[in-house]
């Protein structure tokens, strides 16, 4: 799971997430403790404050960096959930053909997206086969 990299943005900013990603995106790494942070060879690639928090969650184990593919490829999917958010789950105002196009995905995925979405926001009830 790569949610501590949101959580390291939110905290250190954009330019230590993109030079995190680019230094060590992809690999599984040592994370030092806390007070080995300062000198270790992560804190030379990656610098000293993303080591330091780093070495507070995750010290003396290994984590796994996303890679800028995965990044990249996790904008794409937040972006395509927000655009068919924004037109609407239950009477969309955007199609699926047009979601489609804009974002280089099948119209069935778009279809599948919106029940997956509708279901995690509760708006799917399930009908009963007894009633």
């Amino acid at each position: 799971m790569t949610a501590w990299i949101d959580e390291l943005e939110r905290d250190l900013g954009l330019a230590i997430r993109l030079r995190v990603i680019q230094a060590a995106g992809g690999q599984r790494r040592d994370v030092p403790r806390p007070e080995n942070a300062h000198g270790s060879a992560l804190a030379a690639e990656i610098g000293v404050e993303a080591v330091r928090w780093l070495a507070d969650r995750f010290a003396g184990t290994k984590v796994d960096f996303p890679s800028a593919h995965a990044a990249k490829v996790q904008n794409k999917a937040s972006l395509l959930r927000a655009a068919v958010l924004d037109a609407g789950l239950t009477n969309p105002t955007r199609s699926a053909n047009d979601l489609a196009r804009e974002f280089g995905v099948t119209s069935m995925w778009i279809h599948k997206l919106r029940v997956q979405m509708r279901d995690e926001a509760g708006q799917n009830p399930q009908l009963s086969l007894f009633d």
